[in-house]
């Protein structure tokens, strides 16, 4: 009877059931019955795009959310709120401008992409950001463009009806469930390692290649000192002069006199 009761208190508990189907008359954005009640647990499932949210052991409501697509897969298993931010601004993604303003990357990420030169990084809202794990996956307010179908870089994006009631509801450190079809929490930070290593090394060939697109303009501009088509005309060498003449010291200078005209008469002697 003992080593039967052991057994049984080291018995594992089992997994909590997925959320069902998405149905037809699960209407867009989700649905909140609570009223005041706080949520005590969520229990997101990736394979549906949807969220149920618990009150102890009762309903309380639901969401529509956009996990991470599969190149940048949202991890699964147990998390908790770690921190709550209402007006949060990604650090590494938004969009990247030119230095007129123009918009020239609607995906920037900031240490994969390089902005040209005089360019501007505006970061991504992240409206009512609910931290999940340290290396910035969280839930927060974000485009929905096909409920039911993955969308984001990795968070789980809220529509902005919901958002603001599961941020009011919840308190750091209410439990967070994530399953289905996607890597567990250690398999993530690898597959996010590497991902990283690849973006540094595209970001350095990047900067290699616009340098050199820089120092070829640059010399496609610049012309040789002595080339007559350079800004100044070129660099040309002036004439010799003559030096000029000066009398030898030694020499007197020769006086020479105005010839008298043939027939000048004699001179007069006084």
């Amino acid at each position: 009877m003992v080593l039967l009761a052991s057994c049984q208190l080291f018995r594992k508990k089992p997994p909590a059931p997925p959320p069902e189907a998405v149905k037809a008359e699960w209407k867009y954005p989700g649905e909140w019955t609570g009223g005041n009640k706080p949520i005590t647990s969520m229990l997101i499932n990736v394979d549906v795009q949807r969220a149920t949210l618990y009150n102890g052991s009762d309903i309380v409501g639901w969401t529509y959310l956009a996990s991470g697509i599969p190149s940048f897969p949202t991890p699964t298993g147990d998390f908790k709120i770690l921190e709550k931010i209402k007006d949060k601004v990604s650090n590494l993604y938004g969009k990247g401008f030119d230095k007129d303003g123009k918009l020239v990357n609607s995906d920037f990420k900031q240490g994969r992409d390089l902005l040209p030169e005089g360019g501007r990084f505006q970061a991504a809202k992240m409206t009512y950001f609910m931290r999940l794990t340290g290396d910035g996956v969280g839930m927060h307010i974000g485009p929905i463009p096909k409920p039911g179908r993955r969308a984001s870089h990795g968070c789980i994006r809220l529509p902005s009806k919901m958002a603001p009631i599961l941020f009011e509801h919840t308190a750091v450190g209410t439990p967070v469930t994530v399953t289905g079809n996607g890597p567990d929490y250690q398999t993530y930070l690898k597959q996010s390692a590497d991902k990283a290593k690849a973006n540094s090394a595209k970001l350095a060939a990047a900067k290699k290649k616009a340098g050199e697109a820089a120092a070829s303009a640059a010399a496609a501009t610049s012309l040789a000192p002595d080339d007559p088509n350079g800004p100044k005309g070129g660099v040309t060498t002036p004439p010799l002069e003559a030096p000029p003449v000066t009398p030898d010291p030694a020499t007197p200078p020769i006086e020479v006199k105005p010839a008298e005209p043939a027939n000048a008469p004699p001179p007069v002697n006084n």
